[in-house]
């Protein structure tokens, strides 16, 4: 490899996600427009300890930066610092870490939630009854979303039946909802974290007869999710930029190959997508 090669770490945080995935595929071609950076990719598949590992080996490698979607907001700092200590800048993609010294490129997760619960304020009727599907326990981003929701909902009249973890995943997002139709005989909504836990809650709906009268809000902004609003089967999606968020990555890396001091953020909005503005999302 020629030695004016600007080596970038990759280390995803799991390639299984379609949301992170896109992201990834963004980044990919982002980078293509300079051919003198050359990526190292590693995934973790959810793992916070083998994503340490693969950072461990990435700085062993001697790269020029590392970016990294950590699979946990304070799993990941020994990595961060340890990257700190050796002098390779680090920029944290999509997800924050605790500590150490990083660039963050992203949305703030907590502006996802209080869209989610600006919608629902205005729409959902009197006395409403709604249902929470949390993202994966304990992880930052999960707990981000649901403070947003809560602190911004602000109708004494709502009833929250059940909040609940489906771990991000649109199986278990249905299964939990499945269990919901049979213990709850009325609700109004359910709000998720993601899209994928929404789309699993629509098939439940779907398959048991109760999607009328039932509003569901996911985040991400994924086509599926797209597709249903358009169909008038979700209400709402928080459109997560992958592709914008993967371009100021590289924008990050581009400056840091410079040797321009880097951002401490750099931040890409979060937009509600609706029946009314969702044709101007279905080709990005």
């Amino acid at each position: 490899m020629a030695a004016d090669k600007f080596v970038v770490g990759y280390a995803n945080m799991a390639d299984t996600d379609v949301f992170v995935m896109a992201r990834k595929t963004a980044f990919i071609n982002a980078a293509k427009t300079d051919p003198n950076i050359d990526i190292k990719f590693t995934d973790a598949n959810n793992d916070a300890s083998k994503q340490l590992d693969q950072i461990d080996n990435l700085i062993a490698q001697k790269v020029n930066a590392i970016v990294v979607v950590p699979v946990d907001y304070q799993g990941i700092v020994p990595g961060v610092e340890k990257a700190n200590e050796a002098g390779i800048p680090v920029i944290a993609l999509g997800i924050q870490s605790a500590g150490g010294k990083y660039t963050f490129v992203g949305s703030k997760n907590v502006d996802a939630g209080r869209m989610q619960a600006e919608f629902m304020k205005a729409y959902l009727p009197k006395n409403a009854k709604i249902l929470y599907l949390q993202g994966t326990p304990g992880l930052y981003h999960s707990q981000e979303r649901l403070k947003g929701f809560q602190e911004a909902l602000g109708r004494s009249d709502v009833t929250t039946l059940a909040n609940l973890s489906g771990n991000y995943d649109r199986a278990e997002g249905m299964k939990v909802t499945e269990d919901w139709i049979q213990s709850f005989p009325q609700f109004d909504a359910i709000i998720a974290a993601n899209d994928q836990m929404a789309l699993g809650a629509l098939q439940a709906l779907q398959s048991a007869n109760r999607l009328k009268g039932v509003m569901i809000s996911g985040v991400d902004g994924v086509p599926d999710a797209l597709n249903a609003i358009k169909a008038g089967e979700m209400s709402q999606t928080i459109f997560q930029n992958a592709a914008g968020q993967a371009k100021a990555a590289f924008e990050v890396v581009e400056g840091l190959k410079k040797g321009e001091p880097a951002p401490t953020e750099k931040l890409v909005p979060f937009e509600s997508i609706t029946k009314d503005n969702v044709d101007q999302y279905m080709k990005k």
